[in-house]
Protein backbone atom coordinates (compact mmCIF):
# COMPACT_ATOMS: atom_id res chain seq x y z
CA UNK A 1 0.00 0.00 0.00
CA UNK A 2 1.32 3.74 -1.20
CA UNK A 3 1.03 5.85 1.51
CA UNK A 4 -1.32 8.96 0.74
CA UNK A 5 0.93 12.32 0.21
CA UNK A 6 -0.48 13.82 3.63
CA UNK A 7 0.91 10.84 5.46
CA UNK A 8 3.88 10.81 3.79
CA UNK A 9 4.43 14.48 5.02
CA UNK A 10 3.55 13.11 8.66
CA UNK A 11 6.22 10.68 8.27
CA UNK A 12 8.89 13.34 7.35
CA UNK A 13 7.53 15.77 9.78
CA UNK A 14 7.97 12.93 12.55
CA UNK A 15 11.46 12.20 11.31
CA UNK A 16 12.92 15.80 11.46
CA UNK A 17 11.23 16.29 14.72
CA UNK A 18 13.39 12.94 16.24
CA UNK A 19 16.51 14.76 14.62
CA UNK A 20 15.72 17.68 16.49
CA UNK A 21 15.43 16.37 19.40
CA UNK A 22 18.01 14.18 19.32
CA UNK A 23 20.34 17.13 18.08
CA UNK A 24 19.02 19.29 21.41
CA UNK A 25 19.60 16.59 23.81
CA UNK A 26 23.24 15.84 22.59
CA UNK A 27 23.74 19.58 22.79
CA UNK A 28 22.55 19.65 25.92
CA UNK A 29 25.03 17.12 27.16
CA UNK A 30 27.92 18.53 26.01
CA UNK A 31 26.83 22.03 27.37
CA UNK A 32 26.15 19.97 30.96
CA UNK A 33 29.46 18.38 30.67
CA UNK A 34 31.30 21.53 29.94
CA UNK A 35 29.51 23.36 32.88
CA UNK A 36 30.87 20.07 34.95
CA UNK A 37 34.26 20.67 33.63
CA UNK A 38 34.49 24.32 34.25
CA UNK A 39 33.57 23.82 37.89
CA UNK A 40 36.19 21.09 38.41
CA UNK A 41 38.42 23.59 37.32
CA UNK A 42 37.46 26.18 39.65
CA UNK A 43 37.44 23.97 42.63
CA UNK A 44 40.80 22.33 41.42
CA UNK A 45 42.51 26.17 41.24
CA UNK A 46 40.83 27.23 44.76
CA UNK A 47 42.06 23.70 46.07
CA UNK A 48 45.72 24.44 43.96
CA UNK A 49 46.26 27.68 46.02
CA UNK A 50 45.81 26.33 49.36
CA UNK A 51 47.63 22.82 49.08
CA UNK A 52 50.26 24.78 47.57
CA UNK A 53 51.20 26.91 50.33
CA UNK A 54 51.34 23.64 52.48
CA UNK A 55 54.99 22.41 54.14
CA UNK A 56 54.60 18.96 55.76
CA UNK A 57 57.47 18.21 57.98
CA UNK A 58 58.19 14.63 59.57
CA UNK A 59 61.19 12.79 61.82
CA UNK A 60 62.42 9.75 61.79
CA UNK A 61 65.07 7.29 63.67
CA UNK A 62 66.68 4.93 60.76
CA UNK A 63 66.66 1.82 63.36
CA UNK A 64 68.80 -1.20 62.45
CA UNK A 65 65.02 -3.34 62.38
CA UNK A 66 63.37 -1.74 59.71
CA UNK A 67 66.66 -1.50 57.18
CA UNK A 68 66.88 -5.45 58.18
CA UNK A 69 63.53 -5.77 57.55
CA UNK A 70 63.93 -4.23 54.35
CA UNK A 71 66.64 -6.37 53.28
CA UNK A 72 64.15 -9.65 53.79
CA UNK A 73 61.77 -8.10 51.70
CA UNK A 74 63.46 -7.31 48.87
CA UNK A 75 65.44 -10.79 49.40
CA UNK A 76 68.54 -8.57 49.37
CA UNK A 77 71.68 -10.34 48.92
CA UNK A 78 73.89 -8.96 51.76
CA UNK A 79 71.10 -7.72 54.13
CA UNK A 80 68.97 -10.52 54.84
CA UNK A 81 68.23 -12.97 57.62
CA UNK A 82 68.47 -11.93 61.10
CA UNK A 83 71.74 -10.48 61.57
CA UNK A 84 70.98 -6.52 62.15
CA UNK A 85 72.98 -3.64 60.46
CA UNK A 86 75.79 -2.38 62.74
CA UNK A 87 75.35 1.94 63.84
CA UNK A 88 77.03 3.74 61.27
CA UNK A 89 75.93 1.37 58.22
CA UNK A 90 74.68 3.73 55.52
CA UNK A 91 71.39 2.91 53.80
CA UNK A 92 71.32 1.51 50.17
CA UNK A 93 69.82 4.26 47.49
CA UNK A 94 65.48 4.24 47.88
CA UNK A 95 65.38 2.38 51.24
CA UNK A 96 64.56 5.41 52.94
CA UNK A 97 61.31 4.44 51.72
CA UNK A 98 61.28 1.99 54.76
CA UNK A 99 61.06 5.27 57.19
CA UNK A 100 59.07 8.55 57.00
CA UNK A 101 55.28 6.39 57.18
CA UNK A 102 52.20 8.06 56.64
CA UNK A 103 51.22 8.80 60.75
CA UNK A 104 47.61 8.90 60.47
CA UNK A 105 44.56 7.44 62.08
CA UNK A 106 42.24 4.97 59.86
CA UNK A 107 39.33 7.62 59.69
CA UNK A 108 41.65 9.91 58.71
CA UNK A 109 42.28 7.69 55.35
CA UNK A 110 41.08 7.51 51.64
CA UNK A 111 37.83 5.00 51.89
CA UNK A 112 40.75 2.69 50.62
CA UNK A 113 43.50 3.14 52.59
CA UNK A 114 45.57 5.86 51.35
CA UNK A 115 46.29 9.23 53.16
CA UNK A 116 44.99 12.10 52.15
CA UNK A 117 47.55 14.69 52.32
CA UNK A 118 47.70 15.84 48.84
CA UNK A 119 44.50 14.73 47.62
CA UNK A 120 42.69 17.14 45.39
CA UNK A 121 38.72 17.71 46.06
CA UNK A 122 35.72 15.51 44.37
CA UNK A 123 35.54 14.01 42.33
CA UNK A 124 38.92 12.62 42.46
CA UNK A 125 39.11 9.53 44.65
CA UNK A 126 40.88 7.20 43.51
CA UNK A 127 44.59 7.14 43.47
CA UNK A 128 47.44 5.99 41.09
CA UNK A 129 51.32 6.10 41.49
CA UNK A 130 52.47 7.84 38.05
CA UNK A 131 56.29 7.84 38.80
CA UNK A 132 59.06 9.81 40.32
CA UNK A 133 62.30 11.02 41.02
CA UNK A 134 65.31 10.18 43.32
CA UNK A 135 68.48 12.93 43.24
CA UNK A 136 71.15 11.44 46.14
CA UNK A 137 73.87 12.89 47.72
CA UNK A 138 76.39 9.41 47.76
CA UNK A 139 78.92 11.17 50.50
CA UNK A 140 76.07 11.58 52.83
CA UNK A 141 74.09 8.73 52.79
CA UNK A 142 71.42 7.86 55.60
CA UNK A 143 72.99 5.57 58.21
CA UNK A 144 71.85 3.80 61.10
CA UNK A 145 71.28 5.91 64.09
CA UNK A 146 70.91 8.81 62.09
CA UNK A 147 68.03 11.47 63.83
CA UNK A 148 66.67 12.56 59.95
CA UNK A 149 64.23 15.35 59.02
CA UNK A 150 61.91 14.82 55.53
CA UNK A 151 60.26 18.04 54.56
CA UNK A 152 57.75 17.91 51.82
CA UNK A 153 56.12 20.70 49.49
CA UNK A 154 54.08 20.96 46.01
CA UNK A 155 56.55 21.41 42.96
CA UNK A 156 54.12 21.05 40.50
CA UNK A 157 49.80 20.07 40.18
CA UNK A 158 48.31 19.55 36.21
CA UNK A 159 44.70 19.83 35.47
CA UNK A 160 44.07 16.80 32.75
CA UNK A 161 41.03 16.67 31.07
CA UNK A 162 39.10 13.38 29.51
CA UNK A 163 41.04 10.85 29.75
CA UNK A 164 40.11 7.22 30.16
CA UNK A 165 38.75 7.49 33.08
CA UNK A 166 37.47 11.16 32.46
CA UNK A 167 39.52 14.05 34.01
CA UNK A 168 42.10 13.55 36.01
CA UNK A 169 44.67 15.47 38.21
CA UNK A 170 48.51 14.61 38.57
CA UNK A 171 50.50 16.27 40.95
CA UNK A 172 53.92 16.42 42.08
CA UNK A 173 55.22 16.02 45.22
CA UNK A 174 59.29 17.07 46.51
CA UNK A 175 60.47 15.39 49.95
CA UNK A 176 63.91 16.54 51.10
CA UNK A 177 65.70 14.86 53.45
CA UNK A 178 68.67 15.69 55.47
CA UNK A 179 70.62 14.22 58.69
CA UNK A 180 72.85 16.55 60.95
CA UNK A 181 75.23 16.42 58.11
CA UNK A 182 73.01 18.29 56.21
CA UNK A 183 71.21 17.29 52.47
CA UNK A 184 70.63 13.65 51.81
CA UNK A 185 68.20 13.14 48.99
CA UNK A 186 65.32 14.34 47.70
CA UNK A 187 62.84 12.04 46.14
CA UNK A 188 59.85 13.06 43.77
CA UNK A 189 56.70 11.72 43.91
CA UNK A 190 53.86 11.75 40.80
CA UNK A 191 50.33 10.63 41.82
CA UNK A 192 47.43 10.67 39.40
CA UNK A 193 44.03 11.28 41.09
CA UNK A 194 41.14 9.91 38.82
CA UNK A 195 37.53 9.85 39.09
CA UNK A 196 35.63 7.48 41.26
CA UNK A 197 33.55 4.75 39.55
CA UNK A 198 29.52 4.21 40.03
CA UNK A 199 30.53 1.75 42.90
CA UNK A 200 31.56 3.20 46.29
CA UNK A 201 33.55 1.07 49.16
CA UNK A 202 33.37 -0.39 51.14
CA UNK A 203 34.55 -3.28 49.05
CA UNK A 204 32.01 -5.47 47.79
CA UNK A 205 30.45 -9.11 49.10
CA UNK A 206 32.09 -11.42 46.33
CA UNK A 207 28.40 -12.25 45.77
CA UNK A 208 28.26 -8.54 44.59
CA UNK A 209 31.49 -9.04 41.87
CA UNK A 210 29.39 -9.85 38.85
CA UNK A 211 27.35 -6.76 39.15
CA UNK A 212 29.94 -4.20 40.05
CA UNK A 213 31.72 -5.51 36.51
CA UNK A 214 29.02 -4.24 33.86
CA UNK A 215 29.20 -0.55 35.53
CA UNK A 216 33.27 -0.04 35.71
CA UNK A 217 35.40 1.34 32.94
CA UNK A 218 37.86 -1.34 31.32
CA UNK A 219 42.10 -1.49 31.54
CA UNK A 220 43.14 -0.52 28.31
CA UNK A 221 43.90 -3.21 26.09
CA UNK A 222 47.06 -4.77 25.77
CA UNK A 223 49.54 -3.45 22.92
CA UNK A 224 51.98 -5.60 20.64
CA UNK A 225 55.11 -5.66 22.86
CA UNK A 226 58.33 -3.73 21.07
CA UNK A 227 61.42 -5.83 20.95
CA UNK A 228 63.43 -5.03 24.23
CA UNK A 229 66.99 -3.74 24.07
CA UNK A 230 69.36 -6.10 25.33
CA UNK A 231 70.43 -5.70 29.18
CA UNK A 232 73.43 -5.30 30.25
CA UNK A 233 71.65 -5.98 33.57
CA UNK A 234 68.30 -8.35 34.27
CA UNK A 235 66.95 -9.85 37.24
CA UNK A 236 63.73 -12.07 36.92
CA UNK A 237 60.47 -11.89 39.50
CA UNK A 238 57.02 -13.09 40.10
CA UNK A 239 55.84 -10.95 42.87
CA UNK A 240 53.83 -13.01 44.97
CA UNK A 241 50.69 -11.77 47.20
CA UNK A 242 53.12 -12.32 50.46
CA UNK A 243 55.58 -9.72 48.78
CA UNK A 244 53.28 -7.22 48.40
CA UNK A 245 51.76 -7.10 51.69
CA UNK A 246 55.30 -7.70 53.49
CA UNK A 247 55.80 -4.17 51.29
CA UNK A 248 52.59 -2.67 52.34
CA UNK A 249 53.12 -3.56 55.84
CA UNK A 250 56.73 -2.68 55.88
CA UNK A 251 56.11 1.27 54.18
CA UNK A 252 52.90 1.45 56.20
CA UNK A 253 50.94 1.69 53.13
CA UNK A 254 47.28 0.59 53.61
CA UNK A 255 46.03 1.30 49.81
CA UNK A 256 43.56 -1.82 49.23
CA UNK A 257 44.74 -1.79 45.53
CA UNK A 258 47.47 -3.94 46.64
CA UNK A 259 46.47 -6.47 48.64
CA UNK A 260 42.19 -6.86 48.69
CA UNK A 261 41.95 -9.14 45.33
CA UNK A 262 38.15 -8.10 45.45
CA UNK A 263 38.52 -4.51 45.48
CA UNK A 264 41.12 -4.14 43.08
CA UNK A 265 39.42 -6.24 40.55
CA UNK A 266 35.71 -5.37 40.88
CA UNK A 267 35.85 -2.05 42.18
CA UNK A 268 39.59 -0.54 40.04
CA UNK A 269 38.90 -3.20 37.65
CA UNK A 270 42.24 -5.29 37.62
CA UNK A 271 43.44 -8.15 36.81
CA UNK A 272 44.47 -8.75 40.31
CA UNK A 273 46.52 -6.57 42.90
CA UNK A 274 48.86 -4.11 42.02
CA UNK A 275 52.42 -4.06 42.26
CA UNK A 276 53.66 -0.94 44.06
CA UNK A 277 54.90 1.59 42.49
CA UNK A 278 57.47 2.76 44.96
CA UNK A 279 58.48 -0.99 44.38
CA UNK A 280 59.26 -0.84 41.39
CA UNK A 281 61.40 1.92 41.50
CA UNK A 282 63.17 0.29 44.17
CA UNK A 283 63.86 -2.92 42.12
CA UNK A 284 65.70 -0.71 39.40
CA UNK A 285 68.10 0.92 41.75
CA UNK A 286 68.79 -1.99 43.47
CA UNK A 287 69.48 -3.50 40.36
CA UNK A 288 71.26 -0.67 38.72
CA UNK A 289 73.22 -0.09 42.12
CA UNK A 290 74.38 -3.65 42.49
CA UNK A 291 75.88 -3.55 38.75
CA UNK A 292 77.88 -0.33 39.19
CA UNK A 293 79.34 -2.29 42.02
CA UNK A 294 80.60 -4.85 40.12
CA UNK A 295 82.40 -2.89 37.54
CA UNK A 296 83.61 -0.36 39.60
CA UNK A 297 82.83 0.01 43.62
CA UNK A 298 83.04 3.85 43.23
CA UNK A 299 80.40 3.96 41.21
CA UNK A 300 77.31 5.62 42.38
CA UNK A 301 73.42 6.61 41.45
CA UNK A 302 73.05 10.26 41.25
CA UNK A 303 69.74 10.66 40.36
CA UNK A 304 66.74 8.39 38.90
CA UNK A 305 63.65 9.47 37.09
CA UNK A 306 61.32 6.77 35.96
CA UNK A 307 57.45 6.85 34.90
CA UNK A 308 54.84 4.06 35.30
CA UNK A 309 53.54 3.77 32.27
CA UNK A 310 50.97 0.36 32.96
CA UNK A 311 50.36 -2.17 35.69
CA UNK A 312 51.92 -4.77 37.10
CA UNK A 313 49.52 -7.26 38.87
CA UNK A 314 50.65 -9.56 41.19
CA UNK A 315 51.71 -13.54 40.53
CA UNK A 316 52.94 -12.40 36.61
CA UNK A 317 56.26 -12.53 35.89
CA UNK A 318 58.59 -9.38 35.60
CA UNK A 319 61.66 -8.68 34.57
CA UNK A 320 64.08 -5.76 35.66
CA UNK A 321 66.52 -4.68 33.39
CA UNK A 322 68.74 -1.90 32.34
CA UNK A 323 71.57 -0.51 29.69
CA UNK A 324 73.88 2.09 29.51
CA UNK A 325 73.59 4.60 27.09
CA UNK A 326 76.15 3.82 24.14
CA UNK A 327 75.85 7.62 23.04
CA UNK A 328 75.59 9.46 26.52
CA UNK A 329 78.33 8.30 29.17
CA UNK A 330 77.70 8.08 32.57
CA UNK A 331 73.90 7.16 31.59
CA UNK A 332 71.90 4.26 31.92
CA UNK A 333 68.17 3.63 30.87
CA UNK A 334 66.59 1.40 33.44
CA UNK A 335 63.21 -0.55 33.24
CA UNK A 336 60.77 -3.39 34.23
CA UNK A 337 58.80 -5.49 31.56
CA UNK A 338 55.94 -6.92 31.85
CA UNK A 339 54.90 -10.72 30.86
CA UNK A 340 54.20 -9.49 27.14
CA UNK A 341 57.48 -8.00 27.20
CA UNK A 342 55.82 -4.35 27.59
CA UNK A 343 57.90 -1.75 29.58
CA UNK A 344 55.46 -1.24 32.11
CA UNK A 345 57.78 0.97 33.97
CA UNK A 346 60.60 3.50 32.13
CA UNK A 347 63.29 5.10 34.59
CA UNK A 348 66.75 7.04 33.34
CA UNK A 349 69.56 6.55 35.75
CA UNK A 350 72.44 9.42 35.84
CA UNK A 351 75.67 7.66 37.56
CA UNK A 352 79.42 9.32 38.58
CA UNK A 353 82.05 8.12 40.83
CA UNK A 354 82.23 9.41 44.73
CA UNK A 355 84.43 12.44 44.56
CA UNK A 356 84.32 12.70 41.12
Amino acid sequence: MIPSRNAFRALLQHNHTQHTLRSLFSTTCLAHQQVQQDETKMSIEQWRDNITKKKLIEEDVITASQFNLMGNTMNDPIYQGSRLPLAGTALPPAWHLAYFPPRVIEEELSPDGFEQDWKPPAPFHHRMWAGGELEWNPENPLRVGDKAQMESSVRDIQFRPAGRRGDSVFIWIDKKINNKQGWVMTESRCWVYVQGTDRVVPVPSQSESDSVKSTIIPEPKQTMAKELPRADFSMDLVPSPILLFRFSALTFNSHMIHYNHIYSTTVENHRGCLVHGPMSFMLMTNELNKYLKTIDDSQHIKSLSYRCQSPLVVNEPVQIQGKAKSNEPGKYDVWVADQNGNMAVKGTAIVGRIGG
